[in-house]
């Protein structure tokens, strides 16, 4: 493509699966091409059928084609973070190659969003913002804050988006959490954000001449999840769960402070 002639934006997607597709599906919507990767041939089929121009990748295992890179507006890096236990520092040292190959191969004025995690985030306290100052207190939170920080080396533009729980399509936790008893973390805040809402805070977040660094996309709700999915179960008709320390004060709630003039559209309940 000859990038003077062209009329249309481009989005690339590292991770085209469950969030991906949706985003992908929204900016198709709005006139964007949108290139995106799955692992295997039978997922590419699928993004070939939303309209997606597929490419095969697996993080740490292949290299992305060239032509993945050419003419990009913006690059959604969309990987849920492989933190098993034993597994060493392989996600970070993948994560880290990849920001090396987006250093040598991504265009310069290419807008970069990295999709992380509220599970940056201690375990028990806050209210946590993006402007609180606190330290991680676990080996996977470390290995999440170490690949936003080999992201935010990047010279490009970009926001790192720490995504709260996803629930939506095919994806409600409180199904597999149905039936179930003596449960711990009865008073933690219910963080959670609707596949719809992360979709339209990633298009807004697109939109910005002054990327903005850092932001938690998180539903604005102050609810324990003892009372959050028991009401979610009775809204579903199936049976409730029972938590532990339901009655204790609400603890690790995360919520923004920043890019307030977004609005969130689907609420959980």
């Amino acid at each position: 493509m000859d990038a003077s002639k062209k009329s249309q934006k481009i989005l690339g997607i590292i991770g085209c699966g469950w969030l991906g597709s949706a985003v992908a599906a929204h900016f198709i919507q709005h006139n964007w091409i949108v290139k995106g990767t799955r692992r295997s041939e039978e997922k590419m089929a699928h993004l070939e059928l939303l309209g997606v121009q597929p490419f095969k990748f697996e993080l740490g295992t292949t290299a992305l084609e060239q032509n993945f890179y050419e003419h990009l507006d913006l690059l959604l890096i969309s990987i849920p973070p492989q933190l098993r236990a034993n597994d060493n520092n392989t996600f970070i040292n993948n994560m880290k190659s990849l920001c090396k190959e987006l250093h040598r191969a991504l265009p310069e004025n290419c807008q970069v969003i990295y999709t992380s995690s509220t599970g940056v985030y201690p375990k028990s306290g806050g209210p946590f913002s993006e402007l609180s100052q606190w330290t991680a207190d676990s080996e996977r939170a470390q290995k999440l804050l170490t690949a936003e920080e080999a992201i935010a080396a990047l010279p490009h533009k970009k926001t790192i988006l720490r995504l709260a729980g996803l629930v939506g399509p095919d994806r409600e936790p409180v199904r597999s959490l149905s039936g179930r008893t003596h449960i711990a973390g009865g008073n933690k805040a219910a963080n959670l954000i609707h596949q719809k809402d992360a979709v339209k805070l990633i298009w807004s977040l697109s939109k910005e001449s002054v990327p903005v660094p850092l932001i938690n996309g998180v539903f604005p709700q102050k609810i324990k999840k003892a009372d959050f999915y028991k009401a979610k179960a009775l809204q579903l008709n199936i049976p409730p769960p029972i938590f532990l320390e339901a009655t204790q004060p609400l603890d690790r709630l995360i919520h923004s402070k920043v890019f307030l003039g977004f609005t969130y559209d689907t609420a959980l309940l």
